[in-house]
């Protein structure tokens, strides 16, 4: 079979980091003799076709080294991500058109967001989690991290005014309400998509330190599980429910690695909390036991699209692609609905 490598539709706009190729050896593998078909159905290689003997007596005939078995095809997970985002009213419309764009463009994509979408002090001090919300359910994501800021106002607000007004699945495998393993109302320790016959977990996992400014005080009234902990106990549970494992966390791109380094069997990071800029994938072990972590900036500057290619049959990345779209520059108009909704605010931040 011949090496898979994806390459992503060439979308009207300007690349903040052209898509990285992945480690040496990672969709590298034995090439697959050509293969035909003959008269009795079967499909063989074409050097095995030059020894097969036909007999007269089909009873007798002798066929050695014939495979029926059919290769399936490569899987491509792709994923459209954003993190950060600090409540940035005025650029959330054209990052929902972004998002829009690519959702058109890749209409099987998984939208995610790692944290923070909502704070922006000292702004949002005011209207706490509104309009963030609204505009949230104007974009198409399916899974949103919990971050430290999700908690600013406490996990009563972060139950009743953020996880019950946004349509997409809340995610955080390391906070719990009252004990471990008692996750907050309205919260899932991770989410399982189907992509292609591939299952994928996301499991998110949020900085247990918790500490923000004004307020150092958030987070006291949470459980809160270290990462590489809470990872090890959900992994047994992850690995039987799942095939490919990715974290949507939120604790920086160093505790990230650390993560990948003491846990075995994450396929990819998609990290926030610390506002880095990965221009290209950062690989932590090697293949095919690798880990690799992206991440986006912050204050919707851009998006992360992502493309996982997998071997439905053995479960093996074959290839791992990531690109940054930066948002001012992206060709596509703000999405018109967001621009409505932030409107009002936009006024009154000025």
């Amino acid at each position: 079979m011949n090496s898979i490598s994806s390459s992503f539709v060439n979308i009207p706009t300007t690349n903040y980091a052209t898509s990285a190729p992945v480690a040496s050896g990672v969709g590298n593998v034995e090439e697959e003799q050509s293969s035909i078909s003959t008269a009795d159905g079967f499909v063989r290689s074409s050097s095995d076709d030059d020894q097969l003997k036909l007999s007269s007596d089909l009873k007798s005939a002798s066929v050695s080294s014939v495979d029926t078995k059919k290769k399936s095809e490569p899987v491509t997970i792709t994923i459209i991500s954003t993190n950060d985002m600090h409540g940035k009213l005025d650029k959330m419309p054209k990052v929902a058109g972004v998002l829009d764009a690519l959702k058109a463009q890749y209409p099987d994509a998984i939208v995610i967001d790692g944290g923070d979408s909502s704070y922006n002090p000292p702004f949002s001090t005011g209207h706490r989690f509104e309009p963030v919300t609204q505009v949230l359910n104007e974009m198409p994501y399916d899974i949103i991290g919990l971050g430290n800021h999700e908690f600013q106002y406490g996990k009563g607000a972060t139950v009743s005014e953020f996880v019950n007004k946004v349509n997409a699945d809340v995610i955080a495998g390391n906070v719990h309400a009252d004990y471990v393993g008692g996750y907050l109302e309205g919260v899932k320790p991770y989410v399982v998509k189907d992509v292609g016959g591939v299952k994928v977990a996301f499991v998110s996992m949020l900085e247990p330190k918790m500490h923000t400014k004004p307020n150092p005080h958030v987070g006291k009234d949470l459980v809160k599980e270290m990462p590489v902990d809470a990872m090890k106990r959900l992994m047994p549970e992850l690995q039987a429910n799942a095939d490919i494992i990715i974290g949507v966390n939120h604790q920086g791109l160093n505790d990230d690695k650390d993560l990948a380094k003491a846990v075995d069997g994450i396929t990819a990071i998609f990290s926030s909390h610390d506002h880095a800029i990965t221009e290209s994938p950062i690989q932590v072990g090697s293949y095919p036991n690798s880990t690799y972590i992206v991440e986006s900036g912050s204050h919707c500057k851009l998006v992360g699209l992502t493309q996982i290619t997998v071997d439905p049959d053995t479960k093996e990345v074959l290839d791992f692609q990531f690109t940054n779209y930066p948002v001012q520059t992206f060709n596509c108009k703000p999405n018109e609905r967001v621009e409505q909704i932030v409107k009002p605010y936009i006024r009154h931040e000025k």
